[in-house]
């Protein structure tokens, strides 16, 4: 027999509303899981005399899922991760009670989980600051990855051991401050001033910096002052504002009210919304309305699951 009008047009609307209802159960579960994962991954801020030269330390710990995909932002900084349980595998595998250095990267990476626990901790440096405590040439470690064995670092693998055998996170940090003062008071190695007053001037305008300009407060040739801004944080100064510009995207997304993504993107610096979008696909690997579903935070740096 034939269906009605009205009998076809009301299953349709009873399709359209069970489709509805998938895509409503689907958010919901992502957002409920970015939570939970969120209270996971802390960080933590470094002591005046470290902080000029250390980002954060952060730890991040807990109950997963064998194969979960950890996704991470590009932040423009160096980090030592130390892998205190459970393998990993970051690009290369990471064993437990060993330590790892995660060069300067420019686009998003991948966090693998081999089992159904993950207990990390990591120091993040500032782009130069590392310059203070090793001599290092990030301009040859960009995207790298690398255990402290293949590399001449203030770090090796006891490290991990040591931080795995003290009590709770605060401990840690004090291990690891005691050891990072130590090292930076004996150190005769410095920071480019030149350098590290470029990175200070294109964090403090948020990315939206001309390059010109800056190499003419500094007094350099693009040549020069592209080869030494490279050499001590592994990016172009081109590449450094972009990745600037976009955490403040992210930023004014996460905790301002704005009426259309074209707003957001001309308040951080783009052309359009088509421009802030391929930025933050290829930087973060999703796309500005998933930063939306995240609860407001200045702080924290964006490392989420898929």
């Amino acid at each position: 027999s034939t269906l009605s009008p009205s009998s076809a047009a009301s299953d349709v609307y009873k399709r359209q509303i069970g489709i509805l209802y998938d895509c409503l159960y689907l958010y919901y579960q992502i957002v409920f899981q970015q939570i939970l994962f969120l209270n996971m991954y802390k960080e933590y801020l470094p002591c005046h005399i470290l902080a000029p030269y250390v980002d954060r330390y952060w730890e991040f710990k807990g109950q997963t899922e064998q194969g979960m995909q950890i996704k991470l932002s590009t932040d423009g900084c160096t980090d030592f991760m130390f892998i205190l349980e459970s393998t990993v595998n970051h690009g290369i595998i990471m064993q437990p009670y060993h330590s790892y250095f995660i060069g300067p990267m420019n686009v998003c990476s991948t966090l693998i989980t081999s089992s159904g626990t993950i207990n990390t901790f990591g120091v993040r440096f500032r782009p130069c600051g590392l310059s203070r405590f090793m001599k290092i040439s990030l301009s040859e470690l960009t995207n790298i990855r690398l255990s402290v064995n293949d590399l001449n670092t203030i770090f090796s693998d006891s490290f991990a051991e040591r931080l795995f055998e003290e009590q709770g996170i605060q401990c840690k940090i004090n291990l690891i401050e005691r050891y990072l003062k130590e090292h930076l008071y004996k150190s005769s190695h410095t920071m480019d001033t030149q350098i590290a007053y470029a990175v200070n001037q294109i964090n403090a305008h948020e990315g939206k910096i001309s390059i010109s300009h800056l190499m003419n407060e500094v007094n350099l040739c693009q040549r020069h002052f592209e080869r030494k801004f490279k050499l001590h944080t592994g990016f172009t100064p081109q590449k450094y504002n972009s990745i600037v510009k976009f955490k403040n995207a992210i930023k004014i997304l996460r905790n301002e009210s704005f009426d259309n993504l074209l707003s957001v993107a001309v308040k951080a610096g783009y052309y359009d919304a088509s421009h802030l979008s391929r930025e933050m696909k290829k930087l973060s690997g999703s796309t500005p309305n998933f930063f939306l579903s995240l609860p407001p935070d200045n702080e924290t740096t964006i490392i989420y699951t898929k």
